[in-house]
């Protein structure tokens, strides 16, 4: 036998080797998910996206635009006429929400925060939520602080307005609800509690919606609660200019209460009590013809009297007729009202109130 050579051996595995190796698949490079397009455009991104040199610095908070320095973001808020704020309560994906949106979310609420303390401060300032001295209580713990039935804030009621809410409860089972002194309808509020009488003294809004689309309201101030609204409208369509009140006068406190009381008439309505009480009307002169035009042929007992109810829903409007013939008192009895009535006054039933069908109940309870 012939033994081969070491050099031999030697050649042999390296061919061996090679021919192996040769025979395995090839190992490809993992690819990268990034790509060339990608790249390219994460670069352009970094990129002042208003000259378009220089590496971006900046974001507009308003619009989120790269700028490199003051002057590339000036000039983007004078071509784009962008404000540079940031919507605070613009809606943000939650994949999208980041530290910075968290931040400005916090400097947002600060914001709030401080608003609602500077508005406590000029409440304070108007008078209105100071401590009730009368019982060394604050006024926070007095019941009209306190949340209304809706939940609404409710403002701190004077002496005169508690004692006429107390007085109308107890003794002539209606709810009065006080609105903030600034609301017009707070203001032209005149309503007393009249202890000579034990009544209450009510300013009155009557409403004709028929008188569209002319005026429609008007304002009775100094109504007794025991006189009837039948009376008001009848002595009202038999008013004339030359049954007013003689005004011709010189003396300086005529004048002056002349001016206070200008644009209103004077008229007297019995009540049940047999006595006949003056109120004042501000009814204007062409809207009391419009209403004598119009009515003239009908008596109160022939038109409908409404009065809304409180605490129902917009689309579901609800009124109580009212008896225009018996005393003001009976007719709200068990009614919530704001500030004080308003009476609507229809030729026939309505059906709907702004667009929504009526619920008509035959009586206030």
């Amino acid at each position: 036998m012939s033994s081969a050579s070491p050099e031999a051996v030697t050649e042999s595995t390296q061919t061996a080797t090679v021919t192996a190796t040769a025979t395995e698949p090839a190992i490809k490079a993992p690819e990268l998910p990034v790509s060339a397009a990608a790249a390219a455009a994460a670069v352009s991104a970094a990129k002042c996206e208003v000259c378009g040199l220089q590496d971006s610095k900046y974001k507009c908070p308003g619009c989120m635009t790269r700028t490199c320095s003051l002057g590339c973001s000036n000039r983007h808020k004078a071509e784009t006429k962008c404000s540079g704020t940031r919507d605070k309560t613009k809606f943000v994906k939650r994949s999208e929400y980041d530290d910075n949106i968290l931040m400005s979310d916090y400097g947002f609420l600060q914001d709030m925060n401080r608003a609602h303390a500077n508005l406590l401060h000029e409440v304070n300032a108007h008078g209105i939520g100071i401590p009730d001295k009368t019982n060394n209580r604050s006024a926070a713990s007095t019941p009209a602080a306190q949340s209304s039935a809706d939940g609404g804030p409710r403002f701190t009621m004077n002496r005169s307005q508690k004692n006429i809410c107390s007085r109308a409860k107890t003794q002539r089972q209606v709810q009065i609800r006080y609105m903030s002194p600034g609301i017009q309808r707070s203001k032209v509020n005149k309503t007393v509690w009249a202890s000579t009488w034990s009544r209450l003294v009510w300013t009155l809004e009557i409403a004709v919606p028929e008188l569209e689309p002319g005026p429609t309201k008007w304002i009775e101030t100094g109504f007794h609660d025991v006189c009837k609204l039948a009376d008001l409208w009848n002595r009202l369509l038999a008013f004339s200019p030359k049954s007013a009140v003689s005004t011709d006068t010189n003396d300086a406190d005529d004048k002056r209460k002349r001016a206070r009381t200008e644009g209103t008439i004077k008229i007297q309505i019995p009540s049940d009590d047999g006595q006949e009480h003056q109120f004042r009307s501000s009814i204007k002169p062409e809207m009391l013809q419009n209403i004598k035009h119009r009515f003239g042929g009908k008596s109160a007992s022939d038109l409908v009297w409404l009065m809304r109810v409180q605490d129902m829903p917009a689309n579901k409007p609800t009124f109580c007729k009212i008896d225009a013939d018996q005393p003001l008192y009976t007719q709200l009895r068990y009614q919530t009202v704001l500030e004080f009535p308003t009476v609507y006054v229809y030729s026939l039933m309505p059906s709907t109130w702004n667009g929504h069908e009526i619920t008509i109940r035959e009586a206030c309870t």
